[in-house]
């Protein structure tokens, strides 16, 4: 008796390719695809911990580390220590940083206008709502989602995409 094709492969195959793709977009802009997510944490946010950083995305501290290190190379973010626990760092957004996530944004767009494209409108529209609601139901979070907001009167940030 024959198995059945495992149908999330189409879903992961589906994902390999877009982030590959996603990549190549991004490589003009010079910033990569996890550092990109971390840009929008941050912009959303406004300044947290380094620590809760490498929490929310569920990677080691180091691999955060490599990252920060880069961000703050390019001058994309800023880091200090922390007043209330001074062995950990604080990292906010620069306006570089900014600029920078302006510009992933428009990658962003141009990826959600190619599904949309291959699938037509509300199919894509589908498909984004399915996997949101799988991401959830197998318990995925939007890094950043949980943590206080920055007031409106301190900045006003461009919430149009979600990591």
């Amino acid at each position: 008796m024959a198995k059945k094709p495992h149908k999330f492969h189409s879903l992961l195959h589906s994902a390999d390719i877009l982030e590959k793709r996603l990549a190549t977009l991004l490589t003009p802009v010079g910033i990569t695809t996890p550092q990109a997510r971390i840009l929008s944490v941050l912009n959303r946010t406004g300044e947290v911990s380094q620590t809760v950083l490498t929490e929310r995305f569920d990677v080691t501290s180091g691999s955060m580390s490599t990252m920060i290190d880069r961000l703050l190379k390019l001058g994309m973010i800023d880091r200090r220590k922390n007043p209330e626990d001074r062995r950990g760092d604080l990292i906010s957004i620069t306006d570089q940083g900014t600029a920078v996530l302006n510009e992933v944004r428009d990658v962003w767009q141009d990826i959600d206008e190619m599904i949309a494209e291959k699938l037509g409108p509300k199919n894509a529209a589908l498909l984004a709502e399915l996997t949101r609601e799988l991401k959830f139901a197998l318990g995925g979070r939007v890094p950043g989602r949980d943590l206080p907001q920055p007031s409106d009167q301190t900045t006003k940030r461009r919430k149009t995409h979600e990591t």
